[in-house]
């Protein structure tokens, strides 16, 4: 019985979808986008369900209510991967492969090497920061709509959306999972980028269960959302003065407990 128990919370653990959104709020902070080559922009009205993933129902311009959105010029590159789970090797043309390495001799790629079920490369490039800047405004609207029933309690909204103009993203669904990638164009001066798209990745191997989006432009991997809560301590409210002490819009903070396949969301949770 005790073995059965124990080999049961292996297998909810190492369901991918929550291992990824996990690792991603414990990494950086944001929530993380599920699946991560589903679109997203930023004033979407969603829903979390019980495992903290966002599904979409109206949008703040649905809804008639207007956006200030600030866009970062400025990119940036992200390195989130489980560098304790992963091990990630560069091969260019004419070096050897590692140990069990479907690469040859003349070919160039990457071989990842997945130690358990729980290993995720996160890479992206060209990340770009947009956000809502007049939440006052937006607060006050969201409010008003919620107080003559046109709101529902459980709606959140995108306020702030990372993109990437590519993204490579893998994640290991079970233990010793073993992945080739083969550049199939010449590798220039910068060398190997398992974020370049010019490389033409092919799946030269795979043993073992993995979820990837290789090189992949235009996706939107982060995110964060606000919402109609109940105060709750460690909350950060944005509580405009005309309001009452029982509604606030807060801050979601991406925690790992959102993830238990026990618990509701985290929305529900706080409320009962």
């Amino acid at each position: 019985m005790v073995k059965e128990i124990v080999s049961l919370k292996h297998n909810i653990m190492a369901n991918p979808q929550k291992n990824y959104l996990s690792h991603m709020s414990r990494q950086i902070g944001y929530r993380a986008t599920w699946d991560p080559g589903r679109p997203l922009k930023i004033g979407f009205i969603g829903k979390l369900d019980s495992s903290g993933v966002l599904a979409i129902y109206s949008s703040l311009e649905n809804e008639g209510i207007p956006m200030d959105i600030f866009v970062d010029d400025s990119t940036a590159d992200m390195d989130f991967t489980s560098s304790d789970s992963v091990t990630i090797s560069m091969k260019v043309s004419g070096s050897a492969p590692v140990l069990g390495s479907a690469l040859t001799l003349s070919e160039a790629g990457v071989n990842f090497e997945f130690k358990n079920d729980e290993g995720i490369v996160f890479q992206t490039t060209g990340n770009k920061t947009s956000q809502l800047i007049n939440l006052g405004k937006i607060t006050k609207l969201i409010l008003e709509k919620y107080e003559d029933g046109s709101w529902d309690e459980d709606w959140v909204v995108v306020t702030e959306l990372v993109s990437a103009d590519s993204a490579t993203i893998i994640i290991s669904n079970s233990s010793g999972a073993n992945l080739d990638l083969k550049a199939n164009a010449g590798i220039g001066a910068s060398g190997i980028k398992i974020t370049d798209a010019a490389l033409d990745f092919s799946v030269a191997r795979q043993h073992g269960s993995t979820l990837k989006y290789i090189a992949q432009n235009g996706l939107t991997p982060l995110y964060k959302i606000m919402g109609i809560r109940d105060p709750f301590i460690g909350s950060v409210s944005v509580e405009p003065k005309d309001i009452g002490e029982k509604i606030v819009l807060t801050r979601e903070s991406f925690r790992e407990l959102n993830f238990n396949p026990d618990k509701p969301s985290e929305i529900e949770s706080e409320r009962n």
